[in-house]
């Protein structure tokens, strides 16, 4: 009688285990799918039953998820909004250099048009990012007393300056409701002159004869960049399946400008000009907008 020895486990009982672990994954894996999805997920492993992430069986496991699955970039993307913004301005211009000769200024502002267009993007439920394109007139009324020729002189200047402008805004929303919100906004522009006009009118009287002076020109030698810090506040309603704004902002200039101030003096068939030293000035502009967002 020969006996037959065996090294570890024995033969048999690894052979019944294999055919154990068979029935197993035989049964994991013929577990039917919901009708209509294939047994892949988007990632292409085995799919959740639970959370019903399964590709469709049409695709034949590409990766196409069901119906109102979004990924985290299009969740964001879905936050974008667009709207429109038009308002008034009331430009003015503020000096801030001292000038070696004396004059008297009076000062008026000019009212203007402010208008475009803007994104919005939510950060947080309070934070959010806000960059607009805007058409926005700004400039000033400036009366000028000052000596020519040792004789007092009245000089009506208009500085008038269109500008292409680029904010970008952080905003701030302090108080929040179920369809609004109030809310705080600060940031920078820079700004793209596109027009402007200098027109200057006054006279000379020394008690026998009164000479005439005038200009009207561009302003090519302004600089075309302007550059400013804006602040603001604003109110924001749920209204007709669009969100309603209305904001107040200043827009303080930081970037110094050299206003001319030159003129003509008509003499025989000729005119003669008179130079002056620009004047130094920043452009000040507030504003009143109602915006819609969609």
């Amino acid at each position: 009688m020969s006996v037959v020895a065996f090294s570890g486990r024995a033969r048999p009982r690894r052979t019944a285990a294999k055919a154990c672990l068979s029935v197993v994954l035989l049964a994991a894996f013929s577990v039917p799918a919901p009708a209509g999805y294939g047994p892949l997920a988007d990632n292409g492993t085995i799919g959740d039953v639970h959370a019903g992430r399964f590709a469709s069986a049409s695709d034949g496991g590409s990766g196409n998820t069901g119906a109102g699955v979004t990924s985290p970039g299009d969740r964001g993307l879905s936050e974008l909004n667009f709207g429109l913004r038009a308002g008034s301005s009331v430009g003015q211009h503020a000096g801030v250099e001292e000038r070696d000769s004396e004059y008297e200024v009076e000062s008026e502002s000019r009212l203007g048009l402010t208008a475009g267009l803007f994104v919005y993007w939510p950060v947080t439920h309070r934070f959010a990012l806000q960059q607009e394109v805007l058409y926005t007139q700004k400039g000033s009324y400036q009366t000028i007393g000052v000596e020519i020729l040792e004789i007092p002189t009245v000089l009506d200047v208009t500085y008038e300056m269109d500008y292409i402008e680029l904010p970008m805004l952080l905003r701030f929303s302090w108080l929040t409701w179920s369809d609004g919100a109030l809310y705080s906004l600060t940031g920078t522009a820079m700004s793209l002159k596109i027009r402007d006009r200098y027109v200057l009118e006054g006279e000379i009287d020394d008690g026998e004869q009164v000479v005439p002076l005038q200009a009207e020109a561009d302003m090519s030698e302004v600089d075309m960049f302007d550059f400013s810090l804006v602040y603001g506040m604003g109110c924001e309603l749920e209204m007709w399946g669009s969100t309603v704004q209305i904001e107040y902002r200043f827009a303080a200039g930081w970037h110094t400008l050299q206003m001319p101030t030159y003129a003509y003096v008509p003499f025989e068939d000729e005119e003669i000009l008179i130079e002056n030293d620009p004047v130094p000035l920043k452009n000040h502009a507030h504003s009143v907008t109602l915006g819609v967002r969609f």
